[in-house]
């Protein structure tokens, strides 16, 4: 009997030395890379990678957890990601424009049940200089026929010191201006926005651009065109029914006054023709009323009406 089971500790002994993955978890590894792709709000960083076994076989539904700290050892990212039938892994997150230069470091650790815990610890630089656009007001109103400020103002990142370009993009009837029209950051630029009589009416959106290089930023500032009260054709119209009326007013009170010089003329021919009914009188009157009608300060009917009169007169005169 203590033969037998001599022999068969001895056995089992044997076994777990020749064969230790028997009682033993698997070995696990971690592969990754980094892809970071800098946006209009920053950088976006994405993570990518692979767990495997030693022998390269996949490990799926493992998982991972992702820590990125930045440059002063500040946590800035934590993640979990699991692992594919492929073993493959993604994370992605965004560094915001104002984030500090410099390397950040991440830490990531994967585990499944039997399998030993994985452990990967990789950097990735973020050290382009770069400069952020920022405008004072988000949003303007403004009449038809007028014109609004704002300030933009360009921020240097890490050290940018390049020459940025400012530019926009805008539906027609708007025009945009900045002054300066270039600035090496930081610093400031107003922007004035005029809204012409074409303008579309109601909500517009203007794009304002910063421009140095290869680097371009952006940023929406949304415009409101309110309708104009009195538009161009109207005002001209109207000038047009001032002028007229006054043109007419000015040539009636002028025929009221030749009027009344014809009348007071024609008066003063008759006083005198009545004063005196003789020949010489009469033709004289006569001679006077040829001369008023030849200068147009009598009209014809009044004309005719006299030289009637006058020559009967003359006849009885004879």
């Amino acid at each position: 009997m203590r033969v037998r089971f001599l022999c068969g500790a001895i056995s089992v002994l044997l076994i777990l030395t020749l064969f230790p993955s028997v009682h033993s978890a698997r070995g696990m590894l971690i592969q990754a890379s980094f892809n970071p792709v800098q946006t209009d709000e920053g950088f976006e960083v994405t993570i990518f990678g692979r767990v495997f076994e030693a022998l390269n076989q996949s490990v799926s539904n493992s998982v991972l957890s992702i820590q990125v700290v930045n440059p002063q050892g500040t946590s800035v990212h934590v993640a979990i990601a699991y692992s594919g039938l492929d073993g493959s892994f993604q994370d992605t997150f965004l560094l915001p424009s104002t984030s500090l230069g410099g390397n950040y470091t991440t830490f990531l650790t994967a585990d499944k049940p039997g399998y030993d815990t994985a452990h990967l610890t990789l950097v990735f630089a973020l050290s382009s200089s770069d400069f952020l656009v920022q405008v004072s007001s988000a949003a303007l109103s403004i009449e038809q026929g007028q014109s609004a400020t704002v300030t933009l103002t360009v921020l240097a990142l890490r050290s940018f010191n390049q020459v940025v370009n400012l530019t926009s993009i805008r539906d027609p009837g708007v025009d945009v201006r900045f002054t300066p029209s270039s600035i090496v950051p930081s610093g400031t630029a107003i922007v004035t926005v005029s809204v012409g009589y074409d303008a579309r009416l109601g909500n517009q959106t203007i794009i304002l651009l910063g421009v140095s290089g290869s680097i371009t930023h952006q940023i929406t500032l949304r415009l409101y065109v309110i309708g104009a009260v009195l538009q161009p054709t109207l005002l001209v119209f109207m000038f047009g029914v001032i002028i007229s009326s006054t043109a007419a007013f000015i040539y009636w009170r002028r025929s009221q006054s030749n009027r009344r010089q014809r009348e007071a003329v024609v008066e003063d021919l008759i006083k005198q023709a009545s004063g005196d009914a003789g020949y010489v009188a009469t033709a004289r009157a006569i001679a006077r009323l040829e001369e008023l009608r030849a200068l147009r300060k009598i009209d014809d009917g009044t004309y005719l009406r006299l030289k009637r009169e006058y020559e009967k007169r003359l006849e009885k005169s004879t």
